[in-house]
């Protein structure tokens, strides 16, 4: 499976990449509790015997500055963060840290140490294209003292970059891929959780989340069909053929329902023997073929397994409703299209009604 790239809101690709919803939150803890502790350490790390105190004003400076961002992580909402949320800080932390680093012993400075925070926190979080770009930054901030202190060199500065650079790169590059590897599971079993073990279809969950999405949702604009399919005494097969034989035909019925539908359409299995199928863009007619066609193809399958499980008669009763012309929410195109297939269950099964049938038939003495 892919690994999905990341979006904004409307889907587009940004520049740079966020947390995905699920995690955004827990990035944002995450974030404050990192800058949290960089400020206790920053401020309370001058008093540990042999720390360098002449530039004590500056760093406690840094400290609150890590402290208010810190205590924000936690107050923003998470459905607000962007890119901007955890890149900014990111990227204002390196000259922090390179600040840091210069007032509290430039090559001898235990700052520097910070730094791996940044380098895994984007590992995890970001791509693996910025977390190596981080890991090269902080490579760069680590060697500065090069730059402005000539005992670097004699102090060993040069042994820890060597030894420091490649350690940036191998721990971006080990936890984004341990974390490619867990967002491929996640979605793989975000997959699995709306797939009918049995049939392959979309299960009632994912028939929920495509109706709320073409109704009420982002599409609510959309004219939805909804056609409800149950079949007709399915319990016979369980009786004479036992559950191997009920399973039988519940596949053969996916697989009728699949062929009748149009390529777009959603055929589900709600549970049991009942199955639904949502369509976009049909009008009372096309949604009358629809209902027609799978009527016949569901016939046909149990045709065919008339020759494999003798003694079973497999047809449906079909029920369909269509928004926004019979119902005006998804509660309301569920429950017209579950009458309907109750007045086919009453009336001999084997057909289709709807809402539309209804109105259309001549009122009874």
């Amino acid at each position: 499976m892919p690994i999905p790239q990341w979006r904004d809101e409307l889907g587009g690709h940004l520049r740079l990449g966020t947390p995905d919803k699920e995690e955004r939150a827990v990035a944002l803890k995450l974030a404050g509790a990192l800058w949290l502790t960089a400020a206790l350490t920053t401020s309370t790390g001058m008093l540990i015997p042999g720390a360098p105190t002449q530039h004590w004003r500056l760093l406690l400076v840094l400290a609150a500055g890590q402290a208010a961002w810190g205590v924000a992580c936690f107050l923003i909402p998470f459905n607000l963060a962007n890119a901007l949320t955890f890149h900014t800080p990111a990227l204002l932390a390196l000259p922090m840290i390179a600040v840091m680093a210069a007032a509290s012993g430039g090559p001898r400075s235990v700052a520097i140490y910070d730094l791996f925070f940044i380098v895994s926190y984007c590992a995890y979080f970001f791509s693996a294209r910025e977390a190596i770009m981080y890991a090269a930054l902080c490579g760069c901030v680590q060697a500065l003292p090069l730059l402005y202190d000539a005992r670097a060199v004699s102090e060993g500065m040069l042994v820890q970059l060597y030894i420091a650079a490649p350690s940036y790169l191998v721990l971006a590059f080990v936890m984004g891929r341990a974390r490619s590897r867990l967002v491929q599971l996640r979605y793989a079993a975000d997959e699995l959780s709306r797939v009918d073990p049995l049939t392959g279809l979309p299960n009632r969950r994912a028939f929920t989340e495509r109706m709320e999405s073409h109704i009420g949702g982002e599409r609510r604009s959309d004219v939805t069909g909804l056609m409800l399919v149950d079949l007709d005494d399915f319990k016979e097969a369980n009786t004479l053929w036992g559950h191997p034989g009920g399973d039988r035909v519940l596949c053969e019925t996916a697989a009728a329902l699949r062929s009748a539908a149009r390529s777009e359409d959603m055929v589900a299995r709600l549970g049991g023997d009942e199955f639904a199928v949502v369509a976009q863009g049909l009008d009372v007619a096309g949604m009358r073929r629809l209902a027609e066609r799978a009527l016949d193809a569901v016939r046909t399958a149990g045709a065919r397994l008339d020759e494999e499980l003798p003694g079973v008669r497999i047809t449906a009763s079909i029920g369909w409703a269509l928004y926004p012309e019979t119902a005006a929410s998804v509660e309301e195109l569920i429950a017209a299209a579950d009458l309907s297939l109750r007045g086919v269950k009453g009336s001999g099964k084997d057909s289709v009604l709807s809402p539309a049938d209804w109105q259309s038939a001549p009122a009874r003495a």
